[in-house]
């Protein structure tokens, strides 16, 4: 957990950058409305999780969709898939404020699994986005986003042109 917690919300912050950077007017709406702040978080989070899943054993019979997996069967949970699930998140990749089920995502995992410092992530995410929309009046990559490798999926490094209000 440790390391993830080092990694992880690096790798987020750069993918947030990212996103803002392609979308002015999302960054303009959110500069002009800072209460959408907790739904463009909870928005980020399902859109470009850190992670791309874990692998589990299946500890009993389950049958999901028509398929039946066994006891002592590998599982990959794959996070980054689950959170584009059309049949749980209409137009899955677009980026939306007013989803009702913005907070479903499994950014953090689920259940045993769920993510003890999920609480220290948001508020270190929130500081980190309340900042870079209120210390700048515009954000532009100012050169290619550098990907990360496995096991982790986002911006490892991104080149910004920052303009201060």
């Amino acid at each position: 957990s440790l390391v993830v917690g080092i990694i992880a919300p690096t790798i987020l912050v750069g993918s947030i950058t990212t996103h803002l950077c392609r979308d002015q007017a999302l960054q303009d709406s959110l500069r002009a409305s800072p209460e959408q702040w907790p739904a463009a978080l909870e928005e980020f989070l399902r859109l470009y999780t850190p992670y791309r899943g874990f692998a589990r054993t299946c500890t009993r019979d389950v049958t999901l969709h028509g398929r039946t997996m066994r006891p002592g069967e590998p599982i990959a949970l794959v996070y980054a898939s689950a959170n584009r699930d059309e049949r749980v998140f209409e137009n899955p990749d677009e980026f939306r404020l007013d989803r009702p089920n913005i907070s479903d995502h499994l950014a953090f995992g689920r259940g045993p699994h769920h993510c003890v410092g999920s609480a220290l992530a948001r508020l270190e995410l929130r500081i980190a986005l309340e900042e870079l929309l209120a210390q700048t009046r515009r954000l532009e990559l100012a050169g290619p986003v550098k990907p990360t490798r496995m096991p982790e999926i986002g911006a490892l490094s991104v080149p910004v042109k920052i303009s201060r209000r």
